[in-house]
Order: structure tokens, then C-alpha cells, then sequence
């Protein structure tokens, strides 16, 4: 089962970026349907802990913006790997974005203030002042009235006759006593209203003309009269409801409309500091994902031209670690791909001509030199044994003898050497378990070096390969062997098996010491026949072994570093 690779720093930051940007267009779209702009406005800047939480996400993406600009134009001025292209990208993007943006904010902001000014229009105001004239007039008009009812009936009556009388317009009748400065109910078809009225505040008791007063939800007035024995009188009349719904509405309209007409300029700001409010988060939003997605296609292709760069320079191991997505993953791939079939064709172009070349030398060593070796040998074992004295002479002859003996068989076991190497035998690939293998290798090898610390690791009890058995053991037993001769004294060796990272269907056998470990000016000739770093032997040992894995459809390579040195050979599952 695949491993979820874990988000990274960049995409939380995106997820997080538009969640946020989601449930604030979510809001804005429920707002302008259910509350009203003024009153969102109001409770925005009452509230000062959202107001601070809106002004820090704005704040916050407006930093994510600049940064991110100020990124791609130093990237730009340093003339970095792939900054150009980003930078037309980003501008491309910016343009595309802006494209729609600035016409549709000029436009808005103009059909927002022409639609203010419509509420402007003139005679709106004079047709409501015209309104409230007309509804005074109709006011006189109740007034008058009462006063001739009251004229008509009770001017110069008592307190006692007017509380008796029976009036048609008039609800109340209350007196000004001048001693006492208070108002007094004389007559009250409704005494609730009549304790309303004389608790008012403000009634001015030398009125010369109506006034209108709300006692609960009825509308009333009051008209000042005379009476010749009381004295100062105030009529107290109800207006009919249908006439207080009309004046009640054109007053408020009036009301509003002159509110309005104040604050027609705020009103302007207001509405525009809203549509930046709903609209600025997004364009900032836009801006961003269009350094997002432009950083997402000029990375890979930056990291593409250097590793193009240094593929050029023959560098075949360099690799494009960058992780893209899409078709841009897919590229990276098959660049990777690409530049490691390249190197592994190189290594076997350049193995085959160190083969090739060698091959010829074998041949002619074993022509010229191995023919002559056996006659040498003899003719110096005759020499001595036809010396029949036994003399300080004898003495010198037996020990010139004995070296040049000794330098022919080394010379026929080198030249033996690059025998092997040029009649190298059929190889033969059949399915194989490694793992007893090894065991038997390393089992042979604890008996013969005590000093060395043998281990050997394997994921599964059996590994089956597509190998020749008994190459791939002579190949293990020359890379145990130069691993037993980096150690100086005592030390380890260790070996483990496992299936190939990120290769299907392949196993690799390493095997690590803790050596000297190979210095770095000769690690591109460690392969190279006829070459020992400590000059020791005849130098074909990991020759031999780079041919035997080669040619079982492998590959070897190695890493070291002073005090480890560790082989790596690559085998086909079987």
C-alpha cells in the first residue's frame, strides 16, 4: 500500500488561503441578500475584533501578494535559472486577471453613483414639502373645527357644564391653572389619554396655535381656546387613523429624504469602501493564485534547463528531484529516465571498449610472453642443476635462479589473468537463490579472516534472480576480497539485500566496509583494467566483476567516503 506523502508548507497555505476566501464570498453572498449594506457597515466598524480579524486577513494576503511579486522581480534583476519565463508568466497572469478587474470597478463605481444621484432628482423634496403643507393645512382645518364646536357650545360655560356637554369633534377639554402652573382635565371621553396629555413635558401653555402629541399609538391635537370664566382652555381632537398613516408616512419619507440628501457624499464612500471590501479579498486572491500556478509551471521548467545544463556537461547522475504534478510530473520522469538510461549506456560503451581493448592486450600477452615463459623457467632450473659445485658461486646461481622462477610464475599467473579476461565464459542465466549464496560465501570467508566481523541482511528468506550461479559468485567472492583488503586490521563487513527503491522488479546486493575508503582522484579508474590502488595484484579484479555483473543484465556502482566504502549491484528478479 502506497504512502500518503505528507502536504506541503505551500499547498496548506493554499488550502487554507481559499477556505478562507470561500466562507468570506459565502457571507458576502447571505449579507447582500439578508442584511441591509448601511447596517452591515455600522456593525463592522462598532465591532472592533472583527474589524481587526478582516483587516489582518487583507493585511496578511496583501503581504502574501508583495512577497511574491518582490520574489519574482529580484529573481528577475539576479537573472536567475528560468526567472524570465516566470516573470512573463506572472505578468501574463497579473494582465489576464487585471483584464476584467479595472473595467468592471470603473463601471461599477460610476453606475453606483448615478444610481445615488437618481434618488436626488429634483422635485422629489418639494412634492414632499408640499405634502407636509397639505397635511397642516388639513390639521387647520381639524382645528378650526373643534373651535367652532367649542364656540358654538361651551365658551362661557362652567367646569360643570362642560364636563356635562356632549361634543362631536372633540375628545378632551383641560384648563391652564395660571397659580398653580399645571394643567387641569376638565372633560375626558377617554381619561387614559387625558392623564397622557397632562403628563407631557414640553406643552407650552401660551401656544398660539395646534399642536400634534402621540398618546400611545393614536395621534392627537391640541388647539388653545379661551374660556370667559376659566380662562386659557386647551381642545384636545384625535386624528382619524387613515389621515395619521398618510402625514405619519410622508413626514418620515421627508424625514429620510433630507437624512439622505445630508449624507449623499458619505453615502458615496460608504458604498464604494463596501464593493472594495467584497471585491479587494478576491482580486488579492486572484494575484496570488496567479503566482501560484506560474511558480508551479516555471520551477520544473527552471529545474529542467539545469539539469539539461548539466547533463550537457557529461554530470549523467544528476537528477531532477523536484516534484511536479500533472504532465509536468510525467516530463521530469522521463528526463530522469532518459539521463539515467544515458549514463548506464555510457557505462557499457565505455566497459565494452575497456573489454575490447583489453581483450586485444590478453591476446597478444598470451602470444608474446606466455610461449616464452616455460623455456625460461626450464632453462634456469637446468642451469642450476647442471651446476655441480657446491660453492659461494652455487650459492648465488640457486638465488638468481629462484627469482627469476619466482618472477615467471607471477608473470604466467598475470598473463593467465588476461586469459580469463579474453575467453570469458558463455554466460548463463537461470533462476537463482541468492540468499544461500551469499551464505555460503561468507560462511567460507569467517573460517579464513577471523579478524573481520561478517553480516548479512535480507528482507525476504529467499531472493530468486536471473543469474549465472557461479559468476555472480566468483563477482561476490572479488568485491568480499577487495573489501578484506581496504580493512587494515580488524573490522566489518556487511552485506544486505532488498528490493530496488523505486525500481520494479529489481533487487540490490550491497556490500559495505569500514575501510580507508577510495580516494576521491581515482574512483573514475577503480574499474579500469590493470589498475590497484595499492598496487597489488594485477588490477583485473574489479574488471572481472563489472563484466560478470554487465553481462547477468545488471549494473554496479559505489560510494565511499573516508572510513566506508559501500558496492551496489543491481539484479533482475527472477
Amino acid at each position: 500500500m502506497k504512502q500518503k506523502r505528507p502536504l506541503k508548507r505551500e499547498t496548506i497555505i493554499l488550502i487554507g488561503i481559499i477556505s478562507v476566501f470561500t466562507v468570506f464570498v459565502i457571507t458576502v453572498i447571505y449579507i447582500s441578500f439578508k442584511v441591509e449594506p448601511i447596517l452591515l457597515l455600522q456593525v463592522i466598524t462598532k465591532n472592533r475584533p472583527l474589524l481587526i480579524i478582516l483587516l489582518f486577513i487583507f493585511g496578511v494576503m496583501f503581504i502574501f501578494v508583495l512577497y511574491n511579486l518582490f520574489q519574482v522581480v529580484v529573481d528577475r534583476i539576479k537573472n536567475k535559472e528560468g526567472s524570465r519565463f516566470r516573470f512573463r508568466l506572472t505578468l501574463f497572469f497579473l494582465i489576464i486577471a487585471s483584464i476584467p478587474i479595472v473595467p468592471l470597478s470603473i463601471v461599477s463605481n460610476n453606475l453606483i453613483s448615478k444610481s445615488i444621484s437618481l434618488w436626488f432628482v429634483s422635485g422629489i423634496e418639494s412634492s414632499l414639502t408640499d405634502a407636509i403643507e397639505v397635511s397642516k393645512e388639513l390639521y387647520t382645518k381639524f382645528s378650526e373645527e373643534s373651535e367652532r364646536e367649542w364656540d358654538s357650545s361651551c365658551r362661557d360655560c362652567t367646569e360643570e357644564e362642560i364636563a356635562r356637554n356632549e361634543y362631536v369633534t372633540i375628545e378632551g377639554v383641560f384648563v391652564y391653572l395660571r397659580d398653580e402652573k399645571q394643567m387641569k382635565s376638565v372633560y375626558a371621553k377617554d381619561p387614559a389619554v387625558m392623564a397622557g396629555i397632562e403628563g407631557l413635558e414640553g406643552l407650552d401653555p401660551e401656544m398660539e396655535s395646534w399642536k400634534r402629541v402621540y398618546i400611545g399609538n393614536s395621534e392627537y391635537l391640541i388647539v388653545p381656546s379661551d374660556n370667559s370664566e376659566l380662562g386659557r382652555v386647551f381642545l384636545v381632537r384625535k386624528i382619524p387613523d387613515s389621515i395619521q398613516g398618510y402625514t405619519g408616512q410622508i413626514s418620515l419619507g421627508l424625514q429620510n429624504y433630507r437624512t439622505l440628501k445630508i449624507i449623499r457624499d458619505p453615502i458615496r464612500v460608504i458604498v464604494v469602501l463596501f464593493y472594495i471590501v467584497v471585491t479587494m479579498p478576491i482580486v488579492l486572491l486572484t494575484f496570488y493564485l496567479s503566482f501560484s500556478i506560474s511558480k508551479d509551471v516555471t520551477i520544473p521548467i527552471r529545474e529542467l534547463a539545469i539539469a539539461t545544463q548539466k547533463v550537457a556537461s557529461d554530470k549523467l547522475d544528476y537528477k531532477v528531484e523536484f516534484e511536479a504534478k500533472d504532465e509536468l510530473k510525467l516530463l521530469i520522469d522521463s528526463f530522469n529516465k532518459m539521463t539515467e538510461d544515458l549514463r548506464v549506456n555510457k557505462e557499457l560503451v565505455k566497459h565494452s571498449e575497456r573489454i575490447a581493448a583489453w581483450r586485444d592486450i590478453a591476446r597478444r600477452l598470451a602470444h608474446e610472453i606466455k610461449n616464452p615463459l616455460t623455456p625460461i623457467k626450464l632453462s634456469a632450473e637446468r642451469l642450476l642443476k647442471l651446476y655441480k659445485r657446491n660453492d659461494r658461486y652455487r650459492e648465488v646461481l640457486a638465488k638468481g635462479i629462484n627469482t627469476i622462477i619466482m618472477e615467471v610464475n607471477n608473470i604466467n599467473e598475470m598473463v593467465n589473468e588476461f586469459s580469463k579476461v579474453a575467453r570469458f565464459p558463455e554466460t548463463k542465466l537461470q533462476r537463482t537463490d541468492i540468499v544461500p549464496l551469499i551464505d555460503d560465501i561468507i560462511g567460507f570467508l569467517k573460517e579464513s579472516y577471523r579478524e573481520i566481523s561478517f553480516s548479512f541482511y535480507h528482507s525476504e528468506d529467499n531472493v530468486y534472480l536471473l543469474i549465472d550461479k557461479a559468476q555472480i559468485r566468483r563477482a561476490f567472492l572479488n568485491i568480499f576480497y577487495n573489501s578484506i583488503n581496504a580493512i587494515p586490521q580488524e573490522g566489518n563487513v556487511t552485506v544486505e539485500c532488498y528490493r530496488s527503491k523505486g525500481k520494479e522488479g529489481y533487487y540490490t546486493v550491497s556490500v559495505n566496509d569500514d575501510g580507508v575508503g577510495i580516494p576521491e582522484d581515482i574512483r573514475e579508474k577503480i574499474f579500469d583494467p590493470y589498475f590497484s590502488k595499492d598496487g597489488r595484484g594485477t588490477g583485473l579484479g574489479l574488471t572481472i566483476v563489472e563484466k560478470i555483473v554487465i553481462d547477468n543484465n545488471g549494473r554496479i556502482w559505489f560510494e565511499s567516503k573516508p572510513g566506508e566504502t559501500t558496492f551496489h549491484m543491481e539484479f533482475n528478479e527472477a
